[in-house]
């Protein structure tokens, strides 16, 4: 009689034998990782459920800040300078899904305003759009109000409505795809706890619930909230607008108050755990005994419940897998901002050579980092975030461009040839030499120098 070429039935024999499902429990790492952050962020992360990778929370320590991307951040009026840029607005507005060379521009407000964001501005935002215009404050005007016992000042006023305010705090979405599979994983969880105990099978219910025990205790040791830096003070101050320049030559112009500025851009995002760092070890190392507790009783189990157990990780990976692919506004509450594109009409395709034949053929017609950096310059009005963003080289000529650029953009010529006139003032000719170091006197063999920044993007 031949031999079979396949496992036959579920006997400990010459069947089928699923004692590698331990090693499903612990598959799929890299998607949980992706995920730690939000899904640690929610309540839902403290029930008792089977996940996939659970050692991915095992940390030796834990993040004091929300990841950063590198790009340089300018205050327009202040002059702040940071080099990367925050967790939450690049979900904002992903620089990693802006062209190289475009130009955006975003007005971001809170949706209530408190009581210093109701504060008139001091300096125009955008007088070419007409959302604001350069006022003066009335003391007077703040300081009326209802009647009180004691006559406090301007700034006595400010400071305790500001102060009083908890710090702001972006929490996840209620019902984020994170937090609902977390509590259709916990149903899960139950349902096997139920089957194991009809059929019975006593090891699969000390694995489940050895292993539900151990999630619950990394994610309460891992639980945390996100808080945003605030101001402390109330002073009146200029806009908070911010310019972002990627490294591919793309420019986002943020228009917002310095509270915004403070909360998303200059200010730091800092973790808030629930537990102290000694606790979070010690909960982290009963959590690590009770995963290796749990994969050995995986091993054990029969062969129903290593089936059903081993169906259910294949289906949690594949749903974690598929929560990755979409975007990070999804899991976090963003409703507290008000966010607007204002990208000048003129400005929308900076990326892009012009569809003119006849102009595309001319400097201005032709997508370039000049091009792109001056039409933020026509919308600030200002250079000095381009000298401190180290944005155009430090060289007598490009400042001679940048000062007239300055000019040109307070004027409101919108329409000022500044790739021409960068050609004019800052390109030089450069004397082409023989072999015998004989300069050539021939014009027609002088080339223009290349620009420094960005070669492959001019």
């Amino acid at each position: 009689m031949a031999s079979n070429w396949f496992p036959v039935g579920t006997d400990n024999g010459k069947g089928w034998r699923l004692d590698i499902v331990s090693l499903l429990a612990v598959i799929g790492e890299s998607s949980m990782e992706a995920h730690s952050q939000a899904l640690t962020s929610s309540w839902t992360c403290i029930l008792p459920r089977i996940i996939p990778a659970p050692q991915a929370l095992l940390k030796p320590s834990r993040p004091t800040r929300m990841p950063q991307v590198p790009s340089k951040v300018v205050g327009v009026h202040n002059g702040t300078t940071v080099p990367t840029l925050n967790y939450f607005p690049n979900i904002i507005h992903p620089i990693d899904q802006q062209p190289p060379l475009s130009f955006v521009v975003f007005k971001i407000t809170h949706k209530e305003k408190t009581p210093v964001d109701s504060l008139p501005s001091t300096a125009n935002t955008n007088p070419s759009k007409g959302n604001s215009t350069s006022t003066s404050v009335d003391r007077g005007d703040l300081e009326k109000g209802p009647p009180i016992k004691r006559r406090s000042t301007f700034k006595e006023q400010l400071e305790q409505k500001f102060t009083t305010t908890s710090p702001p705090h972006i929490p996840t979405r209620t019902y984020s795809p994170l937090s609902v599979l977390s509590v259709v994983s916990c149903l899960l969880t139950v349902g096997l706890l139920i089957w194991a105990f009809l059929i019975p099978d006593g090891t699969a219910v000390l694995a489940l619930g050895t292993i539900s025990l151990a999630s619950s205790i990394v994610g309460y040791a891992s639980w945390w909230s996100p808080v945003l830096t605030k101001r402390n003070f109330s002073a009146i101050v200029p806009p908070g607008d911010v310019v972002i320049r990627t490294r591919e030559g793309a420019f986002i112009l943020v228009q917002c108050n310095e509270n915004v500025a403070r909360e998303l851009y200059t200010g730091t995002e800092e973790c808030d755990y629930n537990v102290s760092t000694q606790i979070y070890r010690f909960l982290v190392g009963l959590g690590t005994f009770l995963l290796m507790v749990s994969v050995v009783l995986l091993g054990n189990c029969n062969f129903t419940m290593q089936a059903a157990i081993g169906v259910s990780y294949i289906v949690l990976n594949g749903a974690f897998w598929a929560i990755s692919l979409l975007k990070k506004d999804k899991f976090w509450d963003l409703s507290a901002y008000e966010v607007e594109d204002i990208t000048p009409e003129d400005a929308k395709n900076a990326y892009k050579d012009s569809a003119d034949t006849s102009e595309a053929a001319t400097f201005e017609g032709k997508a370039s980092f000049t091009r792109t950096m001056w039409y933020a310059i026509r919308e600030t009005k200002r250079i000095g975030w381009v000298k401190k963003s180290g944005a155009a080289p430090t060289t007598p000529q490009w400042d001679e461009w940048l000062t007239l650029a300055e000019q040109e953009a307070q004027k409101g010529n919108r329409g000022w040839n500044a790739v021409q006139q960068r050609e004019k003032i800052v390109g030089q000719l450069d004397p082409v030499t023989r072999d015998d170091a004989t300069p050539v006197d021939n014009a027609e063999q002088h080339v223009p120098a290349v620009e420094v920044l960005l070669p492959a993007t001019r």
